[in-house]
């Protein structure tokens, strides 16, 4: 009498031991499927962000160049627009565009920018560096001015590195002198 339930009790541990195998992997891999999904999720809620913060810009930024390269907007200020020549003093006509710049970005605040001042490639190398990281620390100060945080904002003074055009015609160099902001989504979510 005691053997069919000792029987019973081994077959159907054999049968549990058996679907452990078949569930074991299932489970693994919903377990997978599940751990990428958060990571797809951001993803794409990073993209449509950016896009978002890409088309806002471009319509209030008639002046600058607006464009878009994955997930990173790029906002190009030519030198002439900004500043006089030789100088690191915004221009006040300048102002109101500015303005405008600001007011988009603070829409977009999961972000932040890099700041780069550039020159073109006469003059001293010193003092072209001088100029350009004066020129990102003004366009820093005024949108800071203007509402938005400082810590979302990097400055840098690249001087003469990385020229966009050639250097050796007045139309180059003219859009050598530049400031670009390089607009980055935030990973970190802000604590509420």
């Amino acid at each position: 009498m005691l053997q069919g339930p000792i029987v019973n009790h081994h077959s159907s541990l054999f049968k549990s031991i058996a679907m452990q195998k078949v569930w074991f992997p299932l489970l693994a891999f919903l377990l997978l499927l599940g751990a990428c999904n958060p990571q797809k999720r951001l993803a794409k809620q990073k993209s449509t962000y950016m896009k978002k913060t890409y088309m806002e810009l471009r319509g209030a930024l008639n002046e600058a160049e607006v464009s878009m390269l994955n997930d990173t907007v790029k906002v190009l200020f030519p030198e002439h627009l900004l500043f006089a020549l030789n100088s690191s003093e915004i221009t006040p006509e300048v102002r109101p565009l500015m303005n405008r710049f600001a007011a988009a970005l603070n829409k977009f605040d999961k972000t932040h920018m890099l700041i780069n001042g550039y020159t073109d490639n006469t003059g001293a190398k010193a003092y072209n560096l001088q100029i350009s990281k004066e020129r990102s620390e003004a366009t820093r100060q005024l949108l800071e001015s203007d509402g938005v945080a400082p810590s979302r904002m990097l400055t840098w003074g690249l001087g003469m590195a990385t020229p966009i055009a050639d250097n050796s015609t007045e139309e180059g160099r003219r859009r050598n002198r530049r400031v670009e902001f390089i607009i980055l989504y935030t990973i970190a979510e802000k604590a509420k």
